[in-house]
């Protein structure tokens, strides 16, 4: 090969990489975060969030003016476990199914409803489509995600159905809720959001329990006893907080410190991942 053929192909090779590097780069839609609450989702950037939140709901409006795409997020605070999961179901949907009747129907003769089947984040949820004589369309989609019931009522008219489409296309890939810390209660109990697992000593439980270093300044001052440390555990098991609760005070902070490096199997609640919170004792013993 001549250095002319060299050159040439050198040149087409650093062409070639260039090509594909800029267009693995291009950005793609712009996308705006929502992140309260232990929820998650992105939505494109022109759209707007309204949060109308109620005691019972945590419930988001999302829309952009001038179009007609309006998605309202519907988010149970009430947890729900497997075997009320019917009656619940239907008592949450129903609601959304009429409001988006209502917005559908205007005097014509009522929309045409049809089931379907797709997916929010990792999930999969339940829908039902009514299609209105007016060009309009309207969806119910519903699913049970971290112990919460999550309902999406979705308008738009027919005009604007790529903008719709791209709408539930962010929203929906990117939603999640965080894993919930529960208590196990008795059979006949309800949890409620924001209780707890009591895992209570879980020292037997750990699959990586380090021990703690013994501080200068407490050994100086022969300090020994009990250190209890209250950990937050998460749902891969890994200790996400950490605070004594007992102890000498010049060992507490050695403690924590340890309780931070411990490892836990996940704990399921119904086969889904949940958060638990228990403590952790280390016994200091003082040597002179």
């Amino acid at each position: 090969m001549t250095s002319t053929n060299k050159l040439a192909l050198c040149m087409g090779m650093i062409i070639s990489f260039l090509t594909v590097s800029i267009y693995a780069q291009s950005p793609g839609p712009e996308v705006n975060h929502f992140v309260g609450d232990g929820i998650f989702f992105d939505y494109p950037a022109e759209f707007s969030v309204k949060d109308e939140t109620t005691p019972e709901t945590h419930q988001f409006v999302v829309k952009r003016e001038g179009s007609s795409p309006q998605l309202t997020i519907v988010i149970m605070r009430q947890m729900v476990l497997q075997k009320d999961l019917p009656a619940a179901s239907e008592a949450f949907r129903e609601p959304l199914l009429k409001a988006v009747m209502l917005t559908l129907n205007e005097g014509n003769k009522p929309p045409e409803r049809t089931s379907f089947q797709t997916q929010v984040g990792t999930k999969p949820a339940e829908g039902v489509r009514l299609r209105s004589s007016a060009n309009k369309t309207g969806e119910v989609i519903w699913l049970r995600t971290s112990f919460h019931l999550v309902g999406f009522a979705f308008v738009r008219s027919d005009a604007d159905e790529a903008v719709g489409a791209e709408l539930w296309r962010t929203v929906s890939s990117s939603f999640r809720i965080k894993p919930p810390v529960v208590t196990v209660m008795a059979s006949d109990a309800k949890p409620t959001e924001n209780t707890k697992i009591e895992g209570g000593v879980l020292n037997g439980k750990a699959l990586v329990l380090p021990p703690p270093a013994y501080p200068t300044i407490a050994r100086a001052a022969h300090a020994s006893g009990t250190v209890t440390v209250r950990v937050l555990i998460d749902e891969d098991g890994d200790v996400i907080g950490a605070a004594a609760v007992g102890g000498h005070p010049l060992l507490q902070a050695a403690a924590v410190a340890a309780a931070r490096q411990a490892r836990f199997s996940p704990t399921l609640l119904e086969g889904e991942p949940v958060r638990v919170t228990g403590v952790i004792q280390y016994k200091f013993v003082s040597r002179d």
